[in-house]
């Protein structure tokens, strides 16, 4: 006989580790609070999209660092405890996505802080003073942070409220940087702004790309 061969295993170990974990068997009508309540002993969620899959009962949750989503899953596979929410059994794994990205749809919920995705630019065209004269137009700018993905030459500029945010977006989605902020050889510049998940921008330090 071979002993410790639970059957009905709920992990696949073969899975590549990601900071996002897709939930299945979930109640109806599962709350953005219900997951964060299952998962914040791990670590802090940034992002939820539930409600997915044919029955609207699977969910993917964006932990801030990998390791938090190794340690829920690590700890749930080797638990005699099965996770819960609301008494049903919640079965877990790594999700084949490294982010969870909410589509841009005119529903999508408001918040504090703005994605802006420069278009037609390059990094070193614009400054974060120019971008903080722009956005502070609208509000206190409490924190800016510019990066560069596959998308382009991308901001994250957190206001104190969901309001002044979006009074920001509302006058800035799909307009330009006045041009005499930029420099001569940029002959167009276009603003893409959504809302950001992220409440509070993580930034250590100054400099040219954060503030």
């Amino acid at each position: 006989m071979s002993s410790g061969g639970g059957g009905g295993q709920q992990f696949r170990y073969t899975q590549t580790p990601s900071k996002v974990l897709h939930l299945r068997n979930l109640p109806w009508e599962c709350a953005e609070e219900e997951l964060v309540e299952l998962c914040k002993p791990f670590g802090r969620i940034v992002n939820t999209k539930s409600g997915v899959g044919a029955n609207h009962n699977q969910a993917f949750v964006e932990f801030t660092d990998v390791n938090q989503a190794i340690s829920m899953v690590s700890y749930f596979a080797s638990s005699s405890e099965p996770a819960q929410i609301r008494g049903k059994t919640v079965y877990i794994q790594y999700s084949n996505r490294q982010e969870i990205i909410n589509n841009k749809s005119p529903g999508e919920t408001a918040g504090n802080v703005l994605l802006v995705t420069i278009e037609g630019v390059q990094s070193s065209d614009v400054t974060i003073d120019v971008i903080h004269m722009v956005f502070s137009a609208f509000g206190y700018v409490h924190k800016i942070a510019t990066f560069e993905k596959a998308a382009g030459f991308q901001a994250l500029i957190q206001y104190t409220d969901a309001a002044t945010a979006s009074a920001a977006k509302e006058s800035l989605d799909g307009r330009s940087i006045p041009s005499y902020l930029l420099p001569e050889h940029v002959t167009s510049c276009c603003l893409r702004i959504s809302f950001s998940a992220h409440k509070d921008l993580n930034i250590k330090f100054q400099s040219n790309r954060s503030r």
